[in-house]
């Protein structure tokens, strides 16, 4: 004769079955009533009484595969006073497990499980080292430097090196660097060169190297430009030009910096704009 379900177990597997599995719902169900059904049999019930969980496909949120219900709530009930390293000793201890640090730690974060300590000093709270002489407990390493020691890796003035980005030259200069306050800095060694020729770049203007070679930083190398004129030697790709075309493509460059900027003046006073020579040039 089949097992006799009443009213109290009825609302036993409603209240239970949305936060349990079917096999730990069948486990509380049999403690609580002194029973010995099987998972198979709690599973027909809740089918033939239409007993859902409401939950969508998946696992049972807080349900872990790793620890069964017993080890997760001793995990809950110890980890506000034990560490994650002193946690994963004393779990394998009591249940006879290996697990390994790594998934304990990641277990209570994935479960939200936190330990409600912040790692900082309660008010009241003594220091260890309190009353204590530093020179006697923390001594100084060996990493530490005297006032006015220079580290090993510090470059000398003129130090070059080459950037991995874009192969440009950058050499260290006696000029106080704006960022560290640090006295010596690296530079474009195109940019020193100009200006120990020519003085600062003017504000607006920039340094353009003709053959397109970062490494070449020889002053007849080197031509002022503005941003605009750069835009538009790129643009006409004059590197890629044969070079005895190249001196052309640069006035083409400029004269067509120069319409641009006359056409926007006469549509600004309303007359008819001059015209303008966007494509590159055919050479």
């Amino acid at each position: 004769m089949g097992f006799k379900y009443i009213t109290d177990h009825l609302a036993f597997l409603e209240a239970g079955f949305p936060l349990l599995s079917c096999a730990d719902l069948t486990e509380r169900f049999n403690t609580h009533f002194g029973c010995a059904l099987s998972v198979g049999q709690i599973d027909a019930t809740l089918n033939r009484y239409k007993i859902t969980s409401g939950r969508g496909a998946g696992r049972i949120k807080g349900y872990s595969l790793l620890f069964s219900p017993e080890q997760v709530d001793f995990i809950k009930a110890n980890y506000s006073r034990l560490r994650i390293v002193e946690l994963t000793e004393v779990v394998n201890k009591k249940f006879g497990l290996q697990i390994k640090q790594g998934q304990v730690k990641s277990f209570v974060k994935n479960h939200g499980i936190v330990s409600g300590r912040t790692g900082q000093f309660e008010k009241g709270q003594m220091p260890w080292n309190d009353g204590t002489k530093g020179t006697g407990i923390c001594k100084p390493n060996s990493g530490c430097f005297n006032n006015g020691h220079v580290p090993a890796n510090v470059k000398p003035i003129g130090h070059e090196r080459v950037c991995s980005k874009d192969g440009y030259i950058f050499v260290k200069v006696a000029e106080k660097n704006p960022y560290t306050g640090f006295n010596g800095r690296f530079r474009a060694k195109h940019v020193v060169n100009w200006e120990a020729h020519n003085g600062p770049v003017p504000e607006g203007m920039i340094l353009r190297l003709k053959d397109g070679d970062p490494k070449n930083w020889d002053i007849s190398n080197l031509e002022l430009i503005t941003r605009a004129e750069h835009v538009r030697l790129n643009q006409f790709d004059v590197n890629g030009q044969p070079e005895e075309f190249r001196e052309t493509v640069r006035t083409l460059a400029k004269i067509s910096v120069r319409t641009g900027q006359l056409s926007r003046k006469q549509a600004r006073a309303g007359l008819e704009p001059a015209p303008t020579h966007d494509k590159a040039p055919r050479v």
